[in-house]
């Protein structure tokens, strides 16, 4: 038989502040079982399971919302399947603050490198060979080759594979995820890049020297202990290819299942 409390000795119960448990009740997501002769609530021992799911979700940030959802929910599996999506968003949360706090006691500002969110983006990838600092030509023919096929480029990058003074490269550029692509020549890949948080360098020294900055860039990792989630990308801008970052993913985002 169920034991039946009134609001001060549910609280003491569930460890959870009678105005908690009054805004709970005022966004239906716990109902007192009903008022006594006195016009208290009054709730059931039953309740109390409920009620501390409840506010540890909401100590976990979970929204309002999903919370709701996932009460309603009587499937087993989606309901996993919602807990799982969760634990995915604190993770993400996670990484993006040891990476902000790391990028602050490293002193990378006075470093000129700087910390950027890059949304995912579908990039078509093709093969390169050059020297090192001269693949402008290569943007510009596959560029155009783009153009003719009325696909728009977003912007530009270059992907080192090996070599040292021939270097072998892909060239990337940014495209509409909605746009087919068909009767390109020697496309190496087309490639889905999740979001992430890069760890940004500025180049503005000539093309040629471009290696000084790879190489400040791994220093600047190894040194204060930075763990790659994938390799560096030369990021291009501009008309004129003149616009260059150096890019180093540290944090990869939005690899969550679907509801």
């Amino acid at each position: 038989m169920s034991k039946f409390m009134k609001i001060q000795d549910f609280s003491e119960t569930t460890g959870v502040s009678k105005s908690a448990l009054r805004y709970y009740e005022s966004i239906n997501l716990l109902h007192s079982v009903e008022r006594n002769s006195s016009g208290y609530r009054v709730y059931s021992d039953d309740q109390v399971e409920k009620i501390k799911l409840i506010s540890s979700l909401r100590l976990a940030d979970v929204q309002i919302k999903d919370i709701q959802a996932y009460l309603k929910e009587e499937d087993d599996k989606i309901r996993q399947k919602m807990m799982n999506r969760w634990i995915q968003l604190i993770k993400e949360r996670l990484d993006i603050l040891n990476v902000s706090l790391r990028y602050l006691e490293s002193d990378s500002a006075n470093n000129q490198l700087y910390l950027i969110e890059k949304n995912a983006e579908t990039i078509i990838w093709f093969s390169a060979e050059s020297e090192t600092g001269k693949f402008r030509e290569h943007f510009i023919k596959r560029g155009k080759e783009l153009e003719n096929f009325k696909i728009p480029i977003k912007s530009c990058y270059l992907k080192y594979l090996s070599g040292k003074e021939l270097i072998k490269a892909q060239i990337g550029f940014r495209i509409p995820s909605e746009i087919p692509i068909s009767g390109l020549s020697e496309v190496a890949l087309i490639e889905q890049m999740d979001s992430s948080i890069c760890i940004a360098l500025p180049f503005n020294e000539p093309i040629t020297e471009i290696q000084k900055g790879y190489r400040k860039l791994i220093n600047y990792a190894n040194d204060n202990k930075w763990i790659p989630t994938g390799p560096i990308l030369e990021w291009y801008r501009g008309d004129d290819f003149t616009d260059i970052n150096l890019l180093l993913p540290v944090a990869q985002m939005n690899k969550r299942e679907d509801m």
